[in-house]
């Protein structure tokens, strides 16, 4: 029987929670839920391997997780089912935890659509919306309407195509089983994810083996497979729990590197491959590069690495992520390739919340602590400071509180700088939510639209750039305010605020949340071409938010280098690096 995954318990954790708030359940407890689902979703090592070291003290042991939640992972990975899960699924339609995913209705109106008009599907509701008896309702006037509809049907074009950082861990750990099987030479993941776009279709992994079959009946019997659509000598594909396909080719060693850089893609870079080889009289294809046409081609000149795949077409090697044919192809025939920016050349982060945030979970003596274990030299806090009732945060009457209790906690860890900052709503007038009175008291403002999405765009635009006016906005955070699959971004022109930043002297934040990824690509090489200062930052909410990855495999996509992000200097050099803000010297706690 296969046996339940990090990502099944995160999932189950994530629908209990779920159900839970449309029957009006203790906040505390939904919380409770969605934390631990989060961190498991992010745990490196598997939780049924936890349990077998370790036993329920084990599980007690992972962050967010007592001993209630541990007994129900306990259940899950010794039974592969929860009692507790599927009485609660009996109690409410499936169909509404997909309309839960919308953005813009949340429980409280999911539950009303249910329970006034028997609405339980997407499809339901988006014929309920075009109607007018929605409308006609109390708080649900024609503007609440349009923007569920418009949710709606980016849900729908989002299609069966996953945030990558949903994706990756679970490729990754499919990888880690292949080469623990013992059949695995190699194995590499390879397709989109290996160019770290931030939406997969599909996963792809290349290995070398000396018994293919004994390997891909290891793949074909994975717990996170759900149906087995192909099974050869040599490629498998399946179907994913998590709703993806995954593919493994075994191929000859000697083809190895010819088949992850046809894999590897794009289309569009293969596409230029193929046209660059023709004029060298040459073809390029899965197994190698050859003399010749496609048709009839003769001696195979390179397919063993992909540098002498690079090496035969008389270029030098081009990064995955920068395999799109945006340029790539002039800037290696020019020698020109950037040195793209590695994932281990951050040293500080500057969007870190505490429990000062309503919808963060660890104090910032656990925050910094955690943060000085991930490595990290210095860190902002950047707790919410928000007119949103839902987010306690900084106000006027208590900043000096706050400042005083993130120095307290800084005092007592060595060994890391800690600026005292706070992430600052922009109003939809392009105000600051804190006052200037407030802000110069901090060492590190984040100023980030929160609310007031589809505004126009020379009004968001306006909005923004005022916020960056202010001298006491130290950087714009994830400009576009986007959630992948959910919220599309906001239409802010990205050239004007790059050029209102660079004329300001306003850092932008490269949002290193999986589920953001702002800047994306396209803005961060933007920016990079107006000459921006930027920055990256996990927007860390607990403890096990520490990670760059995927911020940084944007920023790669986005040609960034090292050199063009702030917070890859030592602490001193990163304090001269950005404008004055402060009569007083800055991270001085």
């Amino acid at each position: 029987m296969p046996s339940t995954t990090n990502q099944d318990i995160a999932r189950i954790f994530y629908d209990i929670a779920a159900i839970l708030e449309l029957q009006d359940a203790d906040p505390f407890r939904v919380r409770a839920y969605n934390q631990a689902a989060t961190v498991i979703e992010g745990l490196v090592e598997e939780a049924r391997d936890i349990y077998r070291e370790d036993g329920l003290r084990g599980l007690e042991k992972i962050p967010s997780v007592g001993k209630e939640l541990a007994l129900k992972i306990e259940e899950l990975v010794t039974t592969n089912e929860l009692k507790f899960y599927r009485t609660l699924k009996k109690e409410v339609p499936h169909g509404l935890l997909n309309i839960l995913e919308v953005e813009g209705i949340g429980p409280q109106k999911t539950k009303f659509v249910w329970k006034k008009f028997g609405v339980t599907t997407l499809k339901q509701l988006e014929h309920l919306c075009r109607g007018q008896k929605l409308q006609q309702q109390k708080g649900w006037g024609q503007k609440t309407v349009d923007t569920i509809l418009h949710a709606i049907k980016l849900k729908q074009a989002f299609g069966t195509r996953k945030p990558l950082g949903l994706i990756y861990p679970l490729a990754f750990g499919i990888k880690t089983t292949l080469e623990k099987s013992g059949f695995a030479r190699r194995v590499v993941i390879a397709g989109s994810l290996r160019r770290m776009k931030e939406d997969v279709g599909d996963i792809d992994i290349l290995a070398t083996s000396q018994h293919p079959q004994k390997l891909i009946n290891v793949f074909a019997a994975l717990p996170e497979v759900k149906d087995i659509k192909a099974k050869g000598e040599t490629k498998c594909t399946v179907f994913l729990k998590s709703g993806i396909d995954a593919d493994l080719r075994v191929v000859a060693p000697d083809e190895f590197g010819a088949g992850l850089y046809y894999f590897t893609g794009s289309q569009q870079h293969n596409v230029r491959a193929r046209e660059l080889a023709i004029k060298k009289g040459l073809t390029v294809n899965e197994y190698g590069i050859f003399r010749g046409t496609a048709e009839h081609h003769g001696k195979r000149v390179a397919a063993r690495t992909e540098a002498a795949i690079f090496r035969a077409l008389g270029l030098p090697y081009i990064p995955p992520e920068l395999r799109e044919d945006r340029g790539e192809f002039d800037a290696a025939k020019a020698r020109a390739l950037p040195h793209l920016i590695d994932y281990n050349d951050l040293q500080g982060d500057l969007h870190v919340h505490t429990s000062w945030s309503g919808d963060a979970h660890n104090t910032p003596l656990e925050m910094i602590r955690a943060a000085k274990a991930k490595g990290l030299k210095y860190i902002a806090t950047t707790d919410h400071s928000s007119p949103l009732g839902m987010l306690k945060g900084i106000k006027t009457h208590n900043i000096n509180k706050y400042i005083n209790d993130i120095r307290a906690a800084a005092a007592q860890v060595k060994g890391i700088r800690v600026l005292v900052g706070a992430e600052v709503d922009i109003l939809p007038d392009g105000r600051p939510y804190l006052p200037d009175g407030a802000l110069r008291q901090l060492d590190w403002v984040v100023a980030s639209v929160h609310t007031a999405f589809r505004q126009s765009k020379e009004v968001m635009t306006k909005r923004v750039i005022r916020a960056i006016q202010n001298p006491y906005v130290s950087a714009i955070g994830h400009l576009t305010a986007r959630i992948l699959g959910r919220r599309e971004p906001t239409q802010v022109d990205v050239p004007e605020v790059c050029a209102a930043a660079k004329k300001y002297g306003a850092a932008l934040e490269i949002n290193a949340s999986w589920y953001r990824l702002d800047l994306n690509d396209v803005h961060c090489r933007a920016a990079k071409e107006a000459g921006v200062k930027l920055v990256m930052s996990t927007d860390s909410h607990d403890v096990d938010n520490f990670d760059f990855t995927f911020g940084v495999g944007t920023a790669r996509r986005g040609w960034i280098e090292k050199k063009n992000v702030l917070n890859t200097l030592p602490f001193g050099k990163f304090i001269q690096s950005f404008r004055p803000r402060s009569p007083r010297p800055h991270g001085e706690i």
